[in-house]
């Protein structure tokens, strides 16, 4: 029994080696009496389950669903919406470091700023129309002198 396989057994089982299922209550026994780490283990989970068995269950106050109820409304109570805290607020939510942040402000201006730049220069040539399209606009709005 490898050390992964008794860590197992122990949680499933408990620390008494002696109410383990039979099939394995020898291995577990000689993986015990031939290793230290194994008798570690077992007391270190033998200690764990007697705190367990001496703890005690404490009722909640006789209030306590009225305060969960009643702080859970006063979170609802929040400032009116802003443009400025929620960007704040999305800031925080994802944990962008100050350099982080600078670094993607700049980028975003950069890439702002080369997109209408570009847009300027090179104007789109679909919206410059030609003296043949309104021709044939005007044809086909004036179908033999009647206007459609």
């Amino acid at each position: 029994m490898d050390t992964k396989q008794f860590k197992e057994n122990l949680l499933l089982y408990g620390a008494d080696i002696n109410q383990w299922p039979e099939k394995i209550r020898q291995s577990g026994m000689k993986a015990l009496g031939s290793s230290p780490e194994y008798r570690a283990l077992q007391e270190d989970h033998d200690s764990f389950e007697k705190m367990l068995k001496t703890r005690r269950f404490e009722e909640p106050a006789d209030n306590f669903a009225q305060r969960v109820i009643s702080a859970s409304l006063q979170q609802r109570q929040k400032a009116p919406f802003s443009l400025g805290s929620f960007i704040e607020d999305m800031i925080s939510e994802f944990r962008i470091s100050k350099p982080a942040l600078a670094v993607l402000s700049f980028v975003t201006v950069l890439v702002l700023t080369i997109g209408l730049t570009v847009g300027f220069l090179y104007p789109s040539m679909t919206s410059v129309s030609n003296n043949a399209e309104e021709t044939n606009l005007q044809a086909f709005l004036f179908d033999e002198g009647d206007v459609i």
